[in-house]
């Protein structure tokens, strides 16, 4: 009963990610429809405000995807009804001559999102999938093939984590022959961060694909792209650091220099956070406790703070009675994201627990919640600490 409530649970978040996806408007598609498009406040009396407009232009098509998402409601019925709508209005636009190509291509991403909710619930909707993609990877015009082939990827990818070495290498090899001379743009990019993290338990390969990944963004002619390439370049260094030494340096949030050296000898987490994150904020009772516990056997927190302000990350620490450093940079620039440690080890997503032990060597990149306990019993033994209670 135990399985099958867990799988239940999880088919749930899936089909709750995919309403998501499909109910967020696409960047493309918001440039696409025009400035005045939104949902007239009531609909013209005796016509269904979802039923595809007939003899529309592509322009007022994209108006028409809109129009049903915002008026999509809270309801599986209604969203199902405007996804449908969205698919239906997509393929009149795709049966159009003429239509501007940012156009076709803004007006197939919105297809692809709603048949991707959709398919989870009608088989009918799966095999307009699978036919959408089939007829994408064999078109004619080279940037509908490179889009087909880029969403066929999507699936190789969420399945890659769970591939041998050798069956990942191959996906690399895919990756890199669909990037081609033409190099990494900004879809082709969000693929490749995504396959390099899914590869993040054989981190070996994975560090070796970052390093690859910033010499592709390195040469692309996007310059957001290019200027993300030192942090992929780190992702790889914290990728590699895996039973070797992490390096430390900064100030922390009294203004002195953090002293990394007389950590030797403790077993320390080392903690990517912020106060504005959620999840960093539901850890932080099991890392107090972990504290108490085996505070006394040598184990010691360090905090990496990515606040955009100093009295932020003072404010949480005061709040929450936090009795361990944290490094925060006062340098103009080097706040949030551009935190230098940041930078230095590609962290892209917080909480990042890093978990070093008594001789300094690495031995968790994960090191969160019940793997910390986990670890710390395994390099510390049974804790001799005590928690104290409210009552206590």
């Amino acid at each position: 009963m135990a399985f099958q409530s867990k799988r239940r649970r999880n088919l749930i978040r899936v089909n709750f990610m995919v309403l998501i996806g499909f109910l967020l408007l696409t960047p493309q598609a918001m440039a696409q429809a025009p400035a005045d498009a939104q949902a007239p406040e009531k609909a013209e009396q005796g016509t269904d405000p979802f039923a595809v407009p007939e003899g529309a232009t592509a322009e007022e098509l994209m108006k028409f995807i809109a129009s049903v998402k915002q008026k999509r409601g809270r309801t599986m019925e209604s969203v199902t009804k405007a996804a449908t709508s969205a698919v239906a209005g997509a393929e009149a636009i795709r049966q159009l001559k003429d239509v501007p190509e940012p156009m076709q291509l803004a007006a197939i991403r919105e297809e692809i999102a709603a048949l991707t909710f959709l398919s989870r619930m009608n088989p009918a909707m799966k095999t307009k999938m699978t036919n959408l993609m089939k007829e994408l990877e064999t078109s004619s015009n080279p940037t509908l093939a490179r889009l087909g082939k880029m969403e066929a990827f999507k699936s190789k990818i969420a399945s890659a984590g769970r591939g041998t070495a050798e069956e990942q290498k191959v996906i690399i090899g895919e990756f890199k022959t669909m990037v081609g001379d033409k190099g990494l743009d900004r879809e082709s990019y969000s693929l490749g961060t995504t396959l390099a993290r899914s590869l993040s338990s054989n981190a070996e390969l994975a560090a070796s694909f970052y390093d690859q990944l910033a010499d592709m963004m390195l040469a692309s002619k996007d310059e957001a792209i290019k200027s993300r390439a030192d942090n992929t370049r780190g992702a790889a260094r914290r990728m590699r650091l895996m039973g070797n030494e992490m390096e430390i340096t900064g100030t922390i949030t009294t203004g002195e220099e953090f002293d990394w050296a007389s950590y030797r000898g403790k077993t320390v987490l080392v903690d990517f956070w912020a106060s504005w994150c959620g999840p960093c904020r539901a850890e932080v009772p099991n890392m107090k406790e972990q504290l108490a516990l085996y505070g006394e056997q040598g184990f010691a927190i360090v905090g990496i703070n990515l606040d955009n302000t100093l009295d932020a990350c003072d404010k949480y620490v005061a709040q929450e009675n936090l009795d361990w450093p944290n490094l925060f940079s006062k340098k103009e620039g080097e706040q949030g994201w551009n935190n230098p440690l940041v930078q230095y080890y590609g962290v892209s997503g917080i909480p990042t627990a890093i978990l070093v032990d008594k001789e300094g060597k690495v031995v968790s990149l994960r090191a969160r919640g019940q793997e910390l306990n986990r670890l710390l019993k395994e390099l510390l033994g049974e804790p001799q600490g005590k928690v104290e209670t409210a009552a206590e």
